[in-house]
């Protein structure tokens, strides 16, 4: 058997695990990914990846092609309540609007692409920066051992097997995480809620439904009683049922006969594709982390689809996982400041989870727990952009702070006569911006810092002319960080304050910032400046 090395092992190659690969490579980290599945997800999946994901996705540099990719194909906006989908008796649960506009505080819009469109372009993205992606191939054993991660993984079609010895272990393995089970980690949560059967079908509804267009219709009839999703040609329906009954009892007349009870068409034509059964399930990993294996996606959380939050919440656990992983592995910080990623993402993820269920529970009436009764439901896009990493729950975008722990809000500047958004700025790594008064912090980043760290000045207006200096002319910078015209702000590679000095820091500036940098990377003040070396090599 052949042993290789790799600095991170992923296992599961899907919407989380690729995402994974991504932002990985885009530090320069060396990634292999194991997926069982001998492909990308073929099926239509998981309907909206909201703006802040896409903010991740603009830093790694695919957001074009996300958008490229083609647009989900649902049939329309808003969620209908109705007899069946061409019934007269109906009404809007949300009612169809045009595109929310979020200019005020992304540069990015949601976007409406399934799964099975997203996850070729994540491939091709990371494959192109050099991740091994194995598909068909999948993990038979693997050992934590003190100073690396060993796994077997075996091709399926071959039978061969690889001894695979990383620095790292990413479990992106779904919500039956085989990794989750085999340390032992519980879930915590209401559990599971409904067990439901996803049955695609082919029918062509386009004169049945003549103009009347919806993203998700809850049907409620003698003869169905589920939600249904129209993509083009195909139907999803997804209608719970008594496990003890299995998956079996959905033949493929029943598939025909529940077709056309949704659709209100008796004579509709249908040919029945698949049936999926999957749990509508809220729960949270008790831990996101044992030495040095991390839970990441559905591996970590479950939570019910109101909301389309899962996807979104898994995408943003691998940005904050990647960037540490990144700077542990250069060298640049501690290993304790992996320590975070639980700390930091089990509690967002909880809330999260509690936001999935309290939508759940307006939308649909669901039947919940007694628990979820108290749970506030909280607007779209303070779920979306709003969760903090400091323990202070959630804060309103609109209206953003600029404090250690929230997210860098978003404002327009411009560098070299471009407009630049303080999201793109973050791109490349840590980044420290100081106000008109504020040169003597960029003078000290160039002395305690690394080549993780850039340094800007914001100036006034837009008067302006290269040298690191950014231009201001809608004059909001200041207020929005909560800085003064001397003040300084550090912000981290997933887009989060890291720190905040408001004023000028006078003497103390080279040590003030020297400080803000050790905490940011869990290291002592004297570790803080220029490696001597990167990464360290390995066998």
């Amino acid at each position: 058997m052949s042993h290789q090395y790799t600095e991170v092992l992923i296992v599961g190659g899907s919407l989380v695990g690729l995402s994974a690969a991504l932002f990985l490579r885009r530090h320069g980290v060396g990634v292999i990914l194991a997926e069982r599945h001998s492909g990308t997800s073929i099926h239509p999946r998981t309907p909206g990846y909201n703006a802040r994901t896409m903010e991740l996705f603009r830093a790694a540099g695919v957001e074009e092609a996300v958008r490229a990719a083609g647009p989900w194909r649902l049939n329309g906006s808003g969620l209908l309540w109705a007899e069946s989908l061409t019934s007269p008796h109906h009404y809007w649960i949300e009612r169809p609007s045009a595109r929310q506009d979020l200019s005020d505080v992304s540069p990015c819009e949601d976007v409406m692409l399934s799964q099975d469109v997203l996850e070729p372009v994540l491939r091709e993205h990371a494959e192109t920066l050099g991740a091994d992606l194995r598909f068909g191939t999948e993990l038979r054993a693997y050992d934590d051992g003190p100073d690396r991660v060993t796994a077997v993984l075996q091709e399926r079609a071959t039978g061969a097997r690889v001894t695979v010895h990383a620095d790292y272990l990413i479990a992106a393995d779904g919500a039956g995480s085989v990794i989750r089970a085999k340390l032992g980690i519980g879930r915590s949560g209401v559990g599971v809620l409904e067990h439901i059967a996803g049955i695609m079908a082919r029918a062509d509804l386009g004169d049945a439904l003549r103009d009347r267009t919806f993203a998700i219709c809850q049907v409620n009839n003698s003869g169905f009683s589920g939600m249904v999703r129209v993509i083009g040609d195909t139907m999803a329906l997804h209608v719970p049922f008594d496990p003890e009954e299995g998956v079996g009892q959905f033949t493929a007349e029943r598939c025909v006969e529940l077709a056309r009870a949704a659709a209100g068409v008796p004579d509709l034509a249908v040919e029945p594709l698949e049936v999926l059964p999957w749990q509508s399930t809220a729960a949270v990993a008790d831990s996101f982390a044992d030495g040095r294996i991390f839970l990441a996606g559905d591996a970590a959380h479950v939570m019910p689809p109101a909301g389309a939050f899962g996807a979104n919440t898994g995408i943003q656990d691998a940005a904050n996982l990647a960037w540490k992983l990144a700077y542990v592995l250069n060298g640049w910080a501690e290993p304790s400041l992996l320590e975070t990623y639980d700390a930091e993402r089990r509690p967002v993820a909880a809330r999260t989870v509690d936001q999935a269920l309290a939508t759940g529970r307006d939308w649909f009436g669901a039947e919940l727990p007694a628990e979820v009764a108290a749970i506030e439901l909280l607007d779209e896009v303070t779920v979306k952009f709003g969760y903090r990493y400091d323990g202070a729950g959630f804060e309103d975008p609109r209206r953003p702070t600029g404090e250690p722990g929230a997210r860098a809000p978003h404002v327009w500047l411009e560098r070299e006569g471009r407009r630049v958004s303080t999201v793109d700025l973050w791109a490349g790594g840590f980044v420290l911006l100081a106000g008109p008064e504020g040169g003597a912090w960029t003078e000290a980043a160039a002395r305690v810092a690394g080549p993780w760290l850039t340094p800007y000045q914001v100036a006034d207006g837009d008067a302006v002319a290269g040298n690191g200096l950014l231009g201001d002319p809608e004059q909001r910078w200041a207020t929005a960080f909560g800085v003064t015209r001397g003040g300084a702000v550090l912000i981290r590679p997933d887009g989060f304050v890291a720190w905040r000095a408001a004023e000028p820091a006078g003497p103390r500036t080279e040590a003030a910032l020297g400080e803000a940098l050790s905490a940011a990377l869990l290291r002592s003040p004297a570790a803080v400046g220029p490696p001597a070396s990167h990464r360290k090599p390995r066998t």
